[in-house]
């Protein structure tokens, strides 16, 4: 699938169950959107660039882990609903509008969370799902912007709940950038889950 910039599959039940759901928030004046709807891929987004982020898809084979076309450069990457930095870390504001946050000024943090290695850190193949045989990638990523989207899967289909918090990332180099999730459905009638729609401000 092609990935879009604008303004503006779990499985076959993601469509189904999206005909129910309205996860948006209001659009804010910088804002991406990206197909993620692949388990075998991160999707990359670099912000120190002028204009719009520039987009970088890689693929994770699901046999041997290796991962083709990921940039050197970047400075977050989503897949599905997981996030991982490129040496980041992130704090969760209680604010749930950018031009809020920016108005008050950055928040005295104290506690940043830094992105962590688990041998299975994403699920890259659900083809054998039903059978409960899910392939897990090993790998770092940042739990605290997971939280983004709650997938309980203690029913079928699974219930999904949005958050719509604004995040604080410091970057590498020390700059700061905030992100915010608008939707995680693409902005077709369909609905299907895993386009990600996010809010973002850099530098802040």
């Amino acid at each position: 699938m092609g990935i879009a910039l604008c303004m503006g599959l779990f499985s076959s039940c993601d469509a189904l169950e999206g005909l129910y759901d309205d996860p948006t928030v209001e659009q804010a004046s910088n804002q991406y959107y990206i197909d993620c709807t692949e388990y075998d891929q991160w999707v990359y987004v670099k912000f120190h660039e002028n204009g719009a982020p520039t987009i970088t898809t890689s693929k994770i084979d699901v046999t041997t882990y290796e991962e083709t076309g990921a940039p050197t450069d970047w400075d977050i990457a989503q897949h599905r609903y997981d996030v991982k930095t490129n040496g980041a870390k992130v704090y969760k504001t209680d604010y749930h509008s950018i031009d809020e946050l920016v108005k008050v000024g950055l928040p005295a943090v104290s506690q940043w969370t830094e992105d962590e290695y688990s041998d299975k850190s994403i699920s890259i193949d659900m083809s054998r799902m039903m059978e409960g045989i899910i392939v897990y990638a090993p790998g770092y990523k940042n739990a605290l912007i997971g939280e983004w989207v709650e997938v309980d899967t203690s029913s079928m289909p699974p219930n999904y709940t949005m958050h719509d918090n604004v995040y604080v990332v410091q970057l590498k180099d020390g700059t700061y950038l905030s992100i915010q999730l608008a939707n995680f459905m693409s902005t077709d009638k369909y609905q299907v889950k895993g386009w990600m729609t996010v809010n973002y401000k850099y530098p802040i």
